[in-house]
């Protein structure tokens, strides 16, 4: 499965392409479109180069940060406007579009919604086995697509689809977040012959 992440922005967005080829995790490509002059003209760039991407790699889906309502709103009124040019490019393309908060890529990365930008750069490091440095947007893309990974390698554990994460109660969200955790950690961890054999007689 090949994912391509995307940390929208309407001034700067990270994007980067997940493959996971057995049980590793590799980065494909990623980088930042920086976006310049009238808002119009930005967002219309940003939904060619998301067409450009999708058609170059291919991807199985997209996955795709949700907007955070803080301290400011117009900054979210933005990203919404940024997040509105890469769901036309994805439905364009045919490809289809998953959703996850800060706090669940966060989860799924680094194990804490609160983590920081620094960490996630070091931790989506670890995880890709990537020795190259990483802009925080690019990071922040790349955990998108990894927090998709790890939530499809879940579901075809235990068999069932999750409902929209709209749909979930706060509880099974919690609960949730702690599977993936758990789901990250054991994919990021070498497995040995011992341990393979303990999961091949369970």
């Amino acid at each position: 499965m090949r994912v391509l992440g995307v940390d929208p922005g309407t001034v700067a967005t990270g994007w980067g392409v997940v493959e996971l080829a057995g049980p590793r995790l590799q980065r494909i490509a990623g980088g930042v479109i920086r976006l310049r002059g009238p808002l119009g003209q930005r967002l219309a760039h940003l939904h060619d180069a998301i067409g450009h991407l999708l058609a170059t790699h291919a991807p199985t889906c997209v996955s795709l940060e949700t907007p955070f309502v803080g301290e400011n709103v117009q900054s979210a009124f933005r990203l919404g406007e940024a997040r509105g040019a890469i769901l036309v490019a994805a439905a364009r393309a045919g490809v289809a579009v998953h959703e996850y908060s800060p706090a669940e890529i966060k989860v799924a990365v680094v194990g804490s919604g609160r983590a920081g930008k620094q960490q996630m750069q070091t931790m989506v490091a670890k995880l890709l086995m990537w020795s190259g440095v990483l802009a925080t947007d690019e990071a922040d893309a790349l955990g998108a697509a990894i927090c998709h990974l790890h939530t499809q390698r879940f579901v075809a554990q235990v068999g069932v689809d999750l409902p929209p994460r709209s749909r979930r109660p706060r509880a099974d969200r919690r609960a949730w977040e702690r599977t993936v955790v758990a789901v990250s950690a054991d994919s990021a961890r070498p497995v040995g012959p011992a341990l393979r054999a303990r999961r091949g007689r369970a």
